[in-house]
């Protein structure tokens, strides 16, 4: 996605782009719809310019409990500084981006790929009280229950329960 000079210079205020998955090369995420909505507002700052706004995308996701496939919301925020400050862009400051007097554009699609690759949690669940499969027959356990026996004795840790005593 790349903004403009032009369009840094009438300092938007809750503009809305949509922008295609394709052009963010996002691998294995399935984006609902194929593409994104971000609303971006830009702010003058010294030396540069503040972008802020946020970005929403609904992936389809598997949870990691019930196989199940489910559609999913996420909204991470935008927050950038553009400026050709060497002090501010020295501080290792990932929110800072070069920007110099001579550019005509800047492409933001690196720093949204990288904001929704971040927003991705660590346990997809389909619900927060997911039950899962049962190890046993496979039943989806959200759905139906199962009648197999469920067996305290584990005889795969035997070796190491003898280990301890």
């Amino acid at each position: 996605m790349k903004l403009f000079r032009s369009d840094l210079e009438q300092h938007l205020s809750n503009q809305l782009f949509e922008i295609s998955a394709d052009t963010l090369y996002l691998d294995d995420f399935q984006v609902a719809g194929g593409q994104l909505t971000c609303t971006l507002s830009v702010d003058p700052a010294p030396h540069g310019y503040h972008i802020y706004g946020t970005l929403t995308i609904r992936v389809y996701e598997t949870c990691d409990r019930c196989l199940t496939k489910f559609e999913e919301k996420h909204e991470p925020l935008l927050d950038i500084i553009l400026t050709e400050n060497e002090e501010l862009l020295h501080d290792h400051n990932v929110d800072v981006m070069r920007f110099e007097a001579s550019d005509e554009f800047i492409d933001l699609s690196p720093v949204i790929h990288d904001l929704i690759l971040l927003e991705e949690p660590q346990k997809r669940l389909c619900v927060k009280a997911c039950m899962g499969l049962c190890p046993s027959c496979g039943i989806n356990l959200n759905k139906a229950n199962c009648s197999c026996s469920t067996s305290e004795n584990d005889s795969r840790w035997d070796a190491l329960k003898d280990l301890k005593n």
